[in-house]
């Protein structure tokens, strides 16, 4: 094998999508999708690779593809869409929810970084106490004292260092978020629910929610990497001036069996955005009974100008067996 063929072409991969919860394949494929939405003529950041040509680059089967391919939607990092005749699969990344997945992240990376350093600390502190010299006639037995108190202090650090992290992060909450809805009323979010700020793309639908769902249900809704993803893909679907008040008319006005038995979820937001649009334009709401009643009465409607079709046949098929029975008496005549 040649050396040009050993070190061909590298490849774009960011390590920091590891952490995204997509699998080292998803975070390939990211970055590979990164690299060329970025080199893409179409302004709006759409671009066209197949199977093939992934394989080529990344080294993945169709079947890590697809896995890939999935994660990355699920989370709304990407959007794929056929175009063209034939129809060709393109791709296009959603920077603002990898962004704020990111950010989330990040703040959970540094909860846990200083949970560890903090209890590395008490256990280097406590080794140290425990390291003293033992005199020669007990030497035995004080090793043996000497790890079981390092097995004690191991399970009494990590209990402490865990209550203190509690603690500590209770004590360093951020301030409430204080929101004044279009009626006047002030609502304060939890800090600790670190829910997207006002220089984000989901901000005005997610506030609108969170507080439809409030105050629905009495409990503020969880905002993660996953729900990001998926309200800037509702955002997408029914524009960013139409998602609040979109999102608050699903909350309060929508009482389907199956979404209420959810509790309202984003991901039932999503996939029916454009239905959940429509009703908040019209400012009317269908249940599944007023569907099945609206289907019954068109079925039976079809059927009662089916049945006034065939009379109107009959009636005219009579009418010219009367006219052709007159015309033939007169000739006889």
């Amino acid at each position: 094998m040649k050396l040009d063929k050993l070190f061909d072409r590298p490849i774009a991969f960011h390590r920091v999508f590891v952490s995204l919860d997509i699998g080292i394949t998803g975070a390939l494929l990211l970055s590979q999708s990164i690299y060329w939405s970025r080199r893409c003529s179409d302004d709006n950041g759409w671009f066209f690779k197949n199977a093939a040509e992934w394989e080529e680059e990344t080294g993945m089967t169709r079947r890590e593809q697809e896995t890939a391919r999935k994660r990355l939607k699920a989370a709304g990092f990407i959007h794929e869409e056929l175009r063209g005749v034939p129809a060709t699969l393109n791709f296009k990344v959603d920077f603002d929810a990898i962004l704020e997945a990111l950010r989330l992240s990040e703040s959970a990376n540094q909860v846990s970084t200083k949970a560890q350093n903090q209890f590395q600390q008490k256990r280097e502190s406590s080794l140290h106490k425990s390291a003293k010299p033992a005199s020669t006639k007990r030497r035995n037995k004080s090793v043996v004292n000497e790890q079981t108190n390092i097995k004690k202090d191991y399970y009494r650090d990590y209990t402490e260092t865990t209550t203190e992290n509690i603690t500590t992060e209770a004590d360093a909450t951020v301030e409430p978020m204080t929101v004044v809805a279009p009626n006047g009323m002030v609502y304060e979010i939890p800090g600790e629910l670190k829910y997207p700020g006002e220089d984000t793309k989901t901000h005005k639908a997610w506030i609108a929610y969170a507080i439809a769902y409030e105050r629905r249900y009495g409990a503020w809704p969880v905002w993660n990497a996953m729900v990001a993803g998926q309200i800037s893909k509702f955002i997408d679907r029914v524009g960013v001036d139409n998602a609040p008040y979109v999102a608050v008319h699903y909350v309060r006005r929508v009482n389907e069996q199956f979404v209420v038995q959810q509790m309202h979820p984003v991901k039932l937001l999503l996939s029916d955005a454009e239905k959940w649009l429509t009703q908040a334009q019209t400012n009317r709401t269908v249940t599944r009974t007023e569907a099945q009643q609206a289907d019954k009465s068109q079925s039976n409607l079809n059927t009662a100008q089916a049945a006034a079709d065939l009379a109107r046949q009959i009636i005219a098929k009579r009418e010219r067996e009367d006219q052709e029975d007159a015309a033939g008496g007169g000739h006889a005549e």
